[in-house]
């Protein structure tokens, strides 16, 4: 019996060293956190950069107008836009805000969103032109919306920084998107020729290139594709209708000339991920109402992420210098080697972001749909009359004998 309980102790003494003995090694390989990478420490000199400019640009900030746009008719919306970011940089990545709910402006309903969205929708929209009493209606109610949108569109440059959270809300997109449509059909309905529409049209385009290609915040780099699409369609429709009426009708600058690089590349959003995640790692810890045992178990689980070892091989991720991995499913002598140093934030990295070409091929779709709608409007329709004229016109060939 005595052998017994000897065999018994030395084995809870190995049951026991064996994960307490690994983990010990794992905190002794884990003990240093890597230097900044080159790639890293450009990313944060430009990410420092882009706060720095926003600070000192709260005024007439496109961006900050944006925020605050959904705000009601009586409230100044740079004053809120202003107010809602600074609520947003008290904020740490992983921080839940006290207050989402915000008052916001009534969309205005009328038939200009429905007709859109059909499938022909030039023929569906078409009708309302005919009738135009109820659009006009719909325009002088919101006068004050068409004129904060035209305030909006003359702001100067967009500026906007990484400074986000998980719980960050968005650009207002649905109100600017109603306000832009105001404003384009308030252009054809209500301007003094063809010309004043092609201004409003290339204005509105210049501005949504401008903020795209300066916007840092991924989910809002694709709300600014979004308003090009909208922007291109309710525009075809404007223009095709224009030359309904017997107008001579030029097409705006900005849809001829190839949408520039910058405008769909994903760069800047790139690089706010990249902080978003960095500054994530930083700050991350368990819920306040956790149990116990999740709070052990993050103390354990915390000295194995190593934070800037992370934010350096994310970067080589974002810039094409290394590629996501896809998670272990064994534990394999050779997993065991490559996880060995900084387990947690490679785990991260295999399981927490997603690859970037997906996003790049929606937004180069906007190109294409440039490029399509500008062959519909310049490809002259060929009638069945001016088809008959030529067969008729053409000199028949004689039969052979």
């Amino acid at each position: 019996m005595r052998h017994f309980f000897r065999a018994l102790k030395w084995i809870l003494f190995t049951l026991l060293f064996i994960p307490v003995g690994g983990y010990l090694i794992l905190l002794l390989i884990n003990l240093q956190d890597s230097a900044p990478s080159a790639q890293a420490s450009a990313f944060l000199e430009q990410v420092n950069a882009e706060e720095a400019a926003l600070s000192q640009h709260l005024e007439n900030n496109p961006y900050l107008y944006a925020m605050g746009f959904d705000a009601p008719e009586d409230d100044d919306p740079m004053a809120v836009g202003l107010e809602r970011y600074q609520v947003l940089r008290q904020l740490e990545a992983m921080q839940r805000p006290s207050q989402t709910a915000h008052e916001k402006f009534k969309r205005p309903e009328w038939a200009i969103p429905t007709c859109l969205k059909q499938e022909g929708y030039l023929d569906e929209c078409a009708a309302l032109f005919a009738e135009p009493e109820p659009l006009k209606a719909t325009l002088d109610d919101y006068a004050w919306l068409i004129e904060r949108y035209r305030t909006l569109l003359s702001l100067g440059q967009w500026q906007d920084d990484t400074r986000f959270n998980m719980y960050s809300d968005l650009l207002p997109m649905q109100h600017l998107i109603a306000a832009q449509q105001l404003f384009l059909v308030d252009a054809y309905i209500n301007g003094t020729d063809s010309a004043s529409l092609i201004t409003a049209i290339d204005k509105d385009m210049q501005f949504w290139q401008q903020a795209a290609m300066r916007i840092n915040m991924l989910g809002n780099k694709f709300l600014a594709i979004s308003a090009l699409k909208q922007h291109m369609k309710l525009g075809e429709l404007l223009v095709s209708q224009m030359r309904t009426e017997g107008e001579d009708t030029s097409l705006p600058s900005l849809w001829l000339a190839p949408i520039p690089g910058d405008v769909l590349a994903l760069d800047r959003a790139k690089r706010g991920e990249w902080h978003f995640l960095t500054k994530m790692t930083q700050t991350f810890e368990a819920d306040e109402k956790a149990d116990f045992t999740t709070k052990v178990i993050e103390t354990l689980l915390m000295p194995l992420l190593k934070q800037q070892d992370t934010a350096n091989r994310y970067a080589d991720i974002l810039t094409g210098k290394a590629s996501i991995k896809q998670c272990p499913n064994d534990l394999s002598l050779s997993t065991l080697q490559e996880y060995a140093y900084n387990p947690m934030g490679k785990f991260i990295l295999c399981s927490g972001i997603s690859s970037f070409e997906s996003y790049q091929a929606t937004a180069n779709k906007v190109e294409s749909l440039r490029a399509e709608l500008v062959t519909r409007l310049t490809t002259p329709a060929i009638s069945a009359g001016m088809v008959t004229e030529v067969n008729e016109e053409k000199p028949r060939e004689s039969s052979p004998e």
